[in-house]
């Protein structure tokens, strides 16, 4: 079983070199690209996308700086005491987005063309069950080591 894990491993290393690549020619990480990607979503308040991607807040409030100064994305001040914010997209953060997104579809097709339907679909039911057990045994490791 330990060569499945560490195939996956390699498999998701590689994918996130090429993540990188792609994400580093507009000038953004990935988890900036993750994020202009949530507030296109509509997902536009600090704690709203905190939950989304599972980030601390000061992690979070890096990287919307750095996206702001890459005018990327805009912030309103909101609420009685105008001290929420709500960030959406700039034109300049929404041309950003369409083309990364357009390039990591051509990825994904590139990786999965010879691909037949069936065997993606196999391939997503047996991820989720994969991740489901890593979560089962994380929890039943947790309850011994407690």
């Amino acid at each position: 079983m330990e060569g499945i894990l560490d195939n996956l491993s390699l498999a998701a290393k590689s994918l996130q070199t090429q993540t990188t690549k792609l994400t580093k020619h507009y000038h953004v990480t990935i988890a900036e690209w993750r994020l202009l990607r949530q507030i296109q979503n509509q997902v536009i308040t600090q704690d709203a996308m905190a939950e989304a991607l599972q980030l601390d807040t000061s992690t979070l409030s890096r990287q919307l700086k750095s996206l702001s100064s890459k005018e990327l994305v805009s912030k309103t001040a909101v609420g009685k005491d105008r001290r929420q914010l709500e960030y959406a997209l700039t034109a300049t953060g929404q041309e950003t987005l369409q083309h990364i997104n357009a390039d990591y579809d051509a990825l994904i097709d590139a990786v999965f063309h010879y691909w037949p339907e069936d065997e993606q679909q196999m391939m997503k039911i047996m991820l989720n069950r994969l991740s489901r057990s890593i979560d089962r045994a994380d929890s039943l490791l947790n309850e011994t080591t407690h």
